[in-house]
């Protein structure tokens, strides 16, 4: 993964960085055109969309810390509400961790491991599908990952921790694993002053830390206010061993099981490598970094275990991957430079990145520009009235809150006050739930099968139901 020489004469390694940051962000913005959002982000986008009171109040009744609420709402005042600037302001943190992170390891460590870590900042699993949506996790990507820039400074020229104070800060202020994984940096670096024996440095670590806890109190005490709120009911699905093997995988899931064997393998022959032919203080900091991801996945496990039910999911993770990242370009670098003839080395990377990017990209412009919210909205919009209303059958209540973002005018409604509707009653029906049909007869309806519609990850039969 070297300049060539041709090119090297024309270009700088600068040069080369910010071209390659600038592809970087240009694929990111062009998965951002259009109106496909799943529960999670028509739930954000639903409350951002509300009046600034109402986004602090319902802010404060989440489960999660503030920034991307808030944030978003000051946006869309400036620019106005759409889901083209909700997802602009989520890949923005990926734009400038591609421009400013790769300029601050370039600056650190050289070339070949900013330019690695910028590919696989775009190439790898899951950051092209968390870079753009409406959620929180990208703004995680860019604290961690910064957060991690630094850490690395720290560890290998022992440079200041106020940086990556700020930094884990503000991944307090983002989401709560984002802190999670900047915390188990933080012990890490406490674990290597106590190793090294190294006073002034302790003494340093403590005072940040004094720092870190005072500009987080806020929201540490807004954390535990939505805490106690949410103690009675939140919870995610059951942890398994087969969940935890899941997450240990986590980082090389691309849908495609070969390029996901592939991926986990090149991790372990750079550890190997490393271990076996390159200098101890870079590999150190490399393996260092790989571990805050798993660390944070025994931590999540841990808490749960010790609640009593789940209150961790894969995709927490997703900040943690920007840390994980730089310790394989790390170490990746440590490999190609080991080898006096590196170019199979550098072909195989470069092989691996292009599979792993194609992939994910073909799979990420499917899920955000799937045809179906288009075909979906084109039929509503001309056949909802003011005075429609609508049952909705299903499992979870992933399309009713989806339809709120939708039709915020749609009025969810139950077989009991049915009959209280004036226009037109849509029944929708989530999978083979034949019950609903049932139901719909029993109180004395007549189901007029109307059409099958997807948009996103979701399906369902619509029927249009005559009033008795």
């Amino acid at each position: 993964m070297n300049i060539p020489e041709s090119i090297g004469k024309r270009l700088s390694a600068e040069t080369v960085l910010f071209i390659t940051a600038v592809i970087g962000s240009t694929l990111y913005i062009s998965l951002v055109f259009n109106d496909n959002l799943w529960v999670d982000e028509a739930f954000t986008a639903t409350l951002i969309r509300g009046d600034f009171n109402d986004v602090i109040r319902d802010t404060v009744s989440d489960t999660l810390p503030p920034f991307y609420n808030i944030a978003g709402k000051l946006l869309t005042l400036i620019f106005g509400f759409s889901p083209v600037v909700l997802k602009l302001f989520s890949c923005l943190p990926m734009v400038l961790l591609l421009f400013f992170g790769g300029r601050k390891l370039h600056n650190m460590s050289g070339f070949r491991p900013a330019f690695l870590y910028e590919l696989f900042l775009f190439s790898m699993p899951h950051f092209l599908h968390y870079g753009v949506e409406i959620r929180m996790y990208s703004w995680g990507i860019f604290a961690c990952g910064m957060a991690a820039l630094h850490f690395t400074d720290i560890l290998e020229n022992n440079a200041s921790l106020g940086s990556f104070t700020l930094y884990s800060v503000f991944a307090g202020y983002i989401h709560h694993f984002a802190l999670v994984s900047c915390g188990m940096m933080w012990f890490l670096l406490l674990i290597m002053a106590i190793y090294k024996k190294d006073a002034v440095r302790i003494r340093d670590f403590l005072k940040n830390l004094c720092l870190f806890f005072l500009f987080y109190l806020p929201g540490l005490l807004l954390s535990v206010h939505q805490i106690k709120n949410a103690g009675s009911w939140f919870s995610m699905a059951p942890l398994t061993p087969d969940s935890f093997l899941s997450d240990l995988r986590f980082p090389f899931v691309t849908n495609v099981t070969l390029l996901s064997a592939l991926l986990l393998f090149h991790l372990c022959s750079v550890v190997l490598a490393a271990v076996l032919r390159t200098e101890k203080k870079s590999f150190s900091t490399g393996l260092l970094l790989l571990s805050v991801l798993y660390l944070t996945v025994l931590f999540g496990y841990g808490v749960s275990l010790a609640a009593g039910k789940s209150l961790f999911t894969a995709r927490y993770l997703v900040p943690s991957l920007a840390v994980f990242w730089l310790g394989s370009a790390i170490l990746s670098d440590l490999t190609i430079t080991a080898f006096k003839d590196n170019r199979y080395v550098s072909g195989i990377l470069a092989a691996l990145i292009s599979a792993s990017l194609v992939t994910c990209y073909l799979q990420a412009f499917r899920e955000e520009y799937d045809p179906g919210v288009t075909n979906m909205k084109a039929f509503f919009d001309i056949n909802l009235r003011e005075d429609d209303a609508c049952i909705i059958s299903e499992d979870k209540p992933e399309l009713r809150i989806c339809f709120g973002y939708y039709y915020p005018g749609l009025k969810c409604t139950n077989w009991k006050k049915a009959g209280d509707t004036n226009g037109t009653l849509w029944l929708f029906v989530s999978g083979e739930n034949r019950k609903a049909l049932e139901n719909a007869e029993k109180h004395g309806y007549n189901p007029i099968y109307t059409g099958d519609f997807a948009f996103d990850r979701y399906s369902f039969s619509l029927y249009e139901l005559e009033k008795p």
